[in-house]
């Protein structure tokens, strides 16, 4: 005999979105003619939740061959060694540090007197010190509706 002489086997409803769920099982003895070269085809009854036996049952064919024992000589294996490339490191490029204004907040804080002055660099510094975008911005998150208000212009140097 080869050592096998029973196979327990489980069905599953193999659900494809949920858990599998045992729904019968079996334990099937291996007939002793299998060993001896014959092939076995017949039906095995199923059990579970209904009773022992109780589930249906399920047609196997059975048989039995021996194989040779493969055995595989010890080899050594050679890597040879490969000198890897030095490693080249990225640098990012990081931009300078944007230096806000004290007089673009005063002027920013002029047009929305409700909005704290942190509230008014923090925004500024996510724009990168643009005013017009920094006003835009403050404009969407105060909800106000109304027309951007105009930012002072600079003064128009006089003419020679």
């Amino acid at each position: 005999s080869s050592g096998i002489n029973a196979e327990y086997g489980d069905d599953a409803d193999e659900k494809s979105l949920t858990e599998d769920l045992r729904v019968a099982f079996a334990k099937i003895t291996v007939p002793e003619r299998v060993f001896q070269g014959h092939t076995v085809d017949e039906w095995y009854p199923l059990s579970g939740k209904l009773g022992v036996e109780a589930e249906g049952s399920i047609n196997l064919i059975i048989s039995y061959t021996t194989m040779p024992m493969m055995t595989v000589p010890y080899q050594r294996i050679h890597y040879p060694y490969v000198q890897a490339a030095p490693a080249q490191f990225y640098t990012p490029v990081v931009p300078p540090p944007v230096v806000i204004r004290d007089q673009d907040i005063d002027t920013i804080k002029d047009m929305f007197p409700d909005v704290d002055k942190e509230v008014i660099r923090t925004v500024l510094e996510s724009k990168r010190g643009n005013v017009e975008g920094a006003v835009a911005d403050l404009l969407q998150m105060t909800g106000d509706q109304a027309a951007p208000p105009t930012l002072p212009s600079q003064p128009t140097p006089p003419a020679p």
